[in-house]
């Protein structure tokens, strides 16, 4: 499960888009940035004492074809899946953690026994995302 993984503090995502913004409004510049956000990938850093990789996690090579494909489409934010956790969830995921911020609910509130609930039916709903 991602929930499980070391998170980059929230600075990396801060620096990164900066970093990015100020790139692109360098003219000639060849050089940009991108976020990678993987999934569960299991590494000798996440293997734990394991020597199998377990069923949910992807392997580093998986990760970078994705990374690779995703800067070759001019992708900032990629958020690479796994195995356990779709892109529909992921996406569901981080909306909701972006309107905990203008709800003024709990940081995390998805694993807040208080939002339990509302944050099933929310997985549950039609897509909440625009399409085009």
């Amino acid at each position: 499960m991602r929930e499980w993984i070391v998170r980059s503090p929230p600075w990396v995502k801060v620096l990164t888009e900066g970093l990015a913004h100020s790139l692109r409004n360098v003219e000639g510049c060849r050089v940009t940035a991108h976020l990678l956000v993987p999934g569960s990938t299991f590494t000798g850093m996440t293997a734990r004492g394991r020597t199998e990789k377990p069923p949910g996690s992807w392997t580093p090579d998986q990760v970078i074809d994705v990374l690779v494909e995703r800067m070759g489409n001019g992708d900032f934010y990629i958020i690479c899946p796994d195995n356990d956790v779709t892109t529909d969830i992921d996406n569901r995921r981080i909306l909701w953690g972006a309107e905990d911020l203008i709800r003024n609910r709990p940081p995390l509130s998805r694993w807040h026994p208080d939002y339990a609930d509302e944050f099933a039916a929310f997985l549950a709903s039609p897509s909440p995302f625009r399409q085009g």
